[in-house]
């Protein structure tokens, strides 16, 4: 744990888990902590663990959020960063002892992160998503009006 550090798999997780059922998400979860471990210095397999288990602890939260709005999402991935975090600290501290830990990380990685991680989830992934939603229904009503028009023509 160098510093501050977004974790980029947070929208993909929320939204794996927002829609998918339990054994699938696990299992994109999982995939997920692979991608992660294969390219980190941490013990291997402690992404994949942590992905999962936080996968696991917040899949009951869906039933209260809707994968259609947008601040579902950005809301939802700022809740997995921030258990994905504590499970960090918590299965380093288990495994690998030598992570020092401060008051500064605390209030940054712990409290600002989730924040940032729910913007950019809301900015990134659920604003151009929301986009391409609305660009599509104005295309079917077009459509759609353009059908009734020429019907009533002829």
């Amino acid at each position: 744990m160098l510093g501050p550090v977004l974790l980029a798999f947070a929208p993909f997780l929320a939204m794996c888990l927002l829609r998918g059922s339990v054994r699938g998400s696990l299992w994109m979860a999982a995939a997920a902590g692979l991608s992660v471990d294969l390219f980190s210095d941490d013990p291997i397999g402690l992404h994949t663990l942590n992905y999962v288990m936080t996968a696991r602890i917040l899949y009951g939260v869906k039933r209260r959020l809707s994968y259609e709005e947008p601040l579902h999402l950005g809301l939802y991935s700022g809740g997995i960063s921030f258990v994905s975090t504590l499970m960090q600290l918590f299965l380093l501290f288990l495994f690998d002892r030598r992570v020092p830990f401060s008051g500064k990380w605390a209030l940054v990685d712990l409290f600002c992160m989730p924040i940032a991680d729910g913007v950019y989830a809301l900015v990134w992934i659920a604003a151009p998503l929301l986009a391409v939603q609305r660009l599509r229904y104005k295309w079917d009503i077009y459509w759609v009006k353009k059908k009734n028009l020429s019907r009533t023509s002829h």
